[in-house]
């Protein structure tokens, strides 16, 4: 057996150096090694493509894949087959720094009758072209980890203070003509950015920005007649305008669930300009959903981070212990009928 090995320090997560080697519908914007690599990634399948390597004929690729850990291991198996064949194990290890960086080790095993005679080439082709994927890997990987990302219009333009209002607060819809309008009686809770793929965003925004009031406080004020609810089968029912199709409202029909009686709004319909920093931002990661690229998603937190706006996968944590005690209440109020 021979291996053929080569690594790398790369200043990204190891799950944007992960999202960039398993999207390989993208690897022929960076990877001059194996610039075609078509298949699902999964443990199993048949993924075909072509290695690429200076004064050497094309080789066509068909392995199988054997192992994937997400964001630590990736290996495929090439079999040629005769008396003159061997296996091929090629493997990633990405490996967590102290520093928040990824050690990659890139690998590949050769295993067969066949090996002797083709490894003199194989190690003189092999070396220099692995480390040059390394290096194209390094560089996008550091790239997508530093790029600039834009979050929402009142985040990107940077935060203003803003008077708190206490009553007749109106946001309108973004028609040009006959917007609809609903008056709010008071100033909202909550403030936050939503990764949620139902939420309204307004155009080039990852996220939307969420807040809530009362039910109560809330009513129609104009052009009731253009509103119209998106999907009724939904948790939070969002009335949205049929002219531009900003959501005005969200609201929950459900008694039983732990946000009725508050109703959803986007606070930036409100004013003019930006409105105050979010508490938190919710959702982070469903943002890939709505069509974020994985790989910016390290860049995405640390934008977060430097607005000192906390990330959560969910709602926050104030939020979460809230929904579930609702559901222990509502639980203890079954048992107890």
């Amino acid at each position: 057996m021979k291996t053929l090995k080569t690594e790398v320090t790369i200043d990204a997560l190891p799950q944007t150096v992960w999202s960039i080697l398993d999207d390989l519908e993208k690897y022929p914007e960076w990877n001059s090694l194996v610039p075609e690599l078509r298949g699902k990634t999964t443990v199993g399948s048949i993924v075909k493509g072509r290695l690429v390597q200076p004064n050497m004929p094309v080789i066509p690729l068909a392995p199988t894949l054997t192992r994937i850990v997400g964001a630590r291991v990736l290996r495929w198996m090439s079999i040629v087959p005769g008396e003159h064949g061997f296996s091929a194990e090629h493997y990633f290890e990405l490996q967590p720094s102290e520093t928040g960086g990824t050690h990659l080790v890139h690998n590949e095993k050769f295993d067969g009758p066949g090996v002797p005679d083709l490894w003199p080439a194989v190690e003189a082709n092999g070396t220099p072209t692995y480390r040059q994927m390394n290096l194209e890997l390094k560089a996008r990987a550091e790239a997508r980890a530093k790029a600039p990302v834009r979050l929402h219009p009142s985040v990107d333009a940077g935060v203003r203070p803003v008077q708190r209002v206490t009553d007749k607060i109106l946001i309108r819809c973004r028609c040009p003509e006959r917007q609809v309008e609903v008056l709010l009686t008071v100033n909202w809770s909550h403030n936050h950015l939503c990764g949620c793929s139902k939420c309204w965003k307004p155009t080039g925004a990852a996220f939307a920005q969420i807040a809530v009031v009362p039910r109560d406080a809330l009513t129609i004020a104009r052009n009731e007649d253009k509103l119209e609810i998106i999907d009724s089968t939904q948790s939070i029912q969002r009335h949205a305008c049929r002219g531009c199709g900003v959501h005005m409202f969200g609201r929950v029909e459900d008694s039983n669930h732990h946000f009725f009686g508050i109703d959803f709004i986007h606070p930036e319909l409100a004013l003019d300009q930006p409105c105050e920093a979010p508490e938190f931002a919710g959702f982070v990661a469903s943002i890939i959903g709505s069509g974020a690229d994985p790989s910016m998603m390290q860049a995405v937190r640390n934008r977060l981070r430097a607005l000192h706006i906390p990330a959560y996968d969910v709602f926050s944590p104030e939020l979460m212990d809230i929904i579930e005690w609702h559901r222990v209440k509502l639980a203890n109020s079954i048992t107890q009928d």
